[in-house]
């Protein structure tokens, strides 16, 4: 992966994280050429870093690198980056689905052959997918946290699923009418307006009510819940209890 904002600047964030942790924490990748230079596979933005700091400490003239001494293709080269950078915070978003558009363009548009050439889940694939290709005025509407990429989404199934063809008024209308509610109700909400064709207001008002359960979890539950959210993409652990607990649900009723 060549990342899209490998360009550092002073005030940056991530040149501050490395000045008070003084270094950093994981190695950069790079990739012997043989010739006395390396290309660097992971860290441009760390080593970019390094440059600006060197002027305040010459401790920050080497850098921590694994070296990596075998010959890479460039779809190796992208994978080790996307698995080295995913998740992380100072990493670029673009950078992401950069990478997952390349791969799902390279596998003909098949959503599990590109997760599981990166490793990460098909939600994860879906929802990358789907924000590069929402308007601006609904990722500006994202970015103000009036509703997550995942009400966007549900919002976008009950609308018929195809971000290139829903009014980005409606989606973000829709959106907002989602996020007011719970995730249980949201999901039969999203369900009502595609077998009935309403709107979000009326779906979510035909959805009713649901009954609330109290559960009690110990810490070890609670980690197997958070993995389980992050695993499926899920925006908060109630929403991921939810569907846990659905999805089992409908596997016994099967």
């Amino acid at each position: 992966m060549r990342q899209s904002g490998t360009k550092v600047k002073k005030d940056d964030n991530l040149v501050d994280q490395i000045r008070r942790s003084r270094g950093i924490l994981h190695p950069i990748i790079v990739k012997d050429l043989h010739d006395g230079t390396y290309e660097i596979i992971v860290g441009q933005r760390r080593t970019g870093s390094y440059h600006i700091l060197k002027e305040e400490d010459s401790k920050y003239e080497k850098i921590k690198a694994y070296v990596i001494e075998k010959d890479l293709t460039e779809d190796e080269k992208k994978v080790i980056s996307f698995i080295e950078n995913f998740g992380r915070d100072d990493a670029e978003h673009t950078d992401y689905v950069n990478v997952i558009e390349y791969f799902y363009q390279k596998y003909n548009r098949n959503k599990t052959t590109t997760a599981k050439v990166l490793g990460i889940d098909v939600r994860h694939v879906t929802k990358y997918l789907t924000h590069a290709r929402l308007s601006e005025k609904v990722k500006k509407s994202i970015q103000n946290k009036e509703f997550t990429i995942d009400v966007a989404m549900k919002a976008l199934r009950g609308l018929g699923d195809d971000e290139n063809s829903v009014d980005e008024d409606i989606l973000i209308e829709t959106s907002k009418e989602l996020a007011k509610v719970r995730p249980a109700i949201r999901k039969k909400a999203v369900k009502n307006m595609q077998t009935q064709q309403i709107s979000a207001s009326e779906a979510v008002e035909k959805a009713g009510e649901i009954s609330e359960i109290r559960i009690d979890m110990s810490d070890e539950v609670l980690d197997r819940l958070n993995n389980y959210k992050d695993k499926h993409g899920y925006a908060t652990e109630s929403e991921a209890a939810f569907e846990a607990i659905d999805a089992e649900l409908t596997r016994d009723l099967e």
